[in-house]
């Protein structure tokens, strides 16, 4: 099977993807988009930098379906290092810092600013212009804060972020002839422990 990437220029900028990171070749990614070392998208994610930059962090994953859309110039999107950004969450616009987890089919709104180490619980709303403290657990449409993590949980994150970026390295080094763009995690994860690569 051929792969399969759309990578489209737009306004005279097209995305730039380190040679160390994995994007699936069934994701879509369209202008200033930039992928950073040891990042992972995996399939279906569709990337729109058509007015504003996104840039992914080192060790950040993104997971299958997620949209990550900049409407204006002032929705720009800058996703941190070792962020895990779950199936099916929607961002339009967000200053994200390190160590952020958010949860499945989130929506993030334009010009909202999540701290480092913070948690967002699924199926949550975070407003325009809204700002994150670090280290808060959020919930809700729009989001509340339910309580406040200790610093041992965000390097716990860390950890999670760094095992996700590390699980791809391992089948890629030992299934090389695996069609690994064409798993969902589930299916790559169930690879994984049959191999006992976990």
């Amino acid at each position: 099977m051929n792969k399969i990437m759309v990578i489209l220029e737009y306004n005279g900028k097209e995305p730039k993807i380190s040679k160390n990171a994995y994007v699936s070749p069934l994701s879509t990614l369209i202008g200033d988009v930039r992928v950073n070392d040891n990042a992972i998208i995996w399939p279906g994610s569709i990337m729109r930098a058509e007015n504003s930059q996104i840039n992914i962090g080192e060790y950040t994953t993104i997971f299958d379906g997620v949209m990550l859309f900049t409407r204006s110039q002032k929705s720009a999107i800058h996703i941190g290092r070792y962020c895990i950004i779950d199936s099916g969450v929607t961002i339009l616009g967000c200053f994200m810092e390190d160590y952020v987890q958010v949860m499945e089919g989130t929506l993030i709104y334009e010009e909202s600013s999540v701290g480092e180490g913070s948690i967002i619980l699924n199926k949550s709303q975070v407003p325009p212009g809204l700002t994150i403290p670090a280290r808060s657990i959020l919930k809700g449409i729009p989001v509340e804060p339910i309580r406040q993590q200790t610093r041992n949980d965000v390097l716990k994150q860390k950890e999670r972020a760094e095992h996700y970026s590390q699980l791809f390295i391992k089948i890629k080094n030992q299934l090389p002839n695996a069609q690994s763009y064409l798993l969902s995690f589930p299916d790559f994860v169930k690879i994984l422990l049959k191999k006992e690569i976990l």
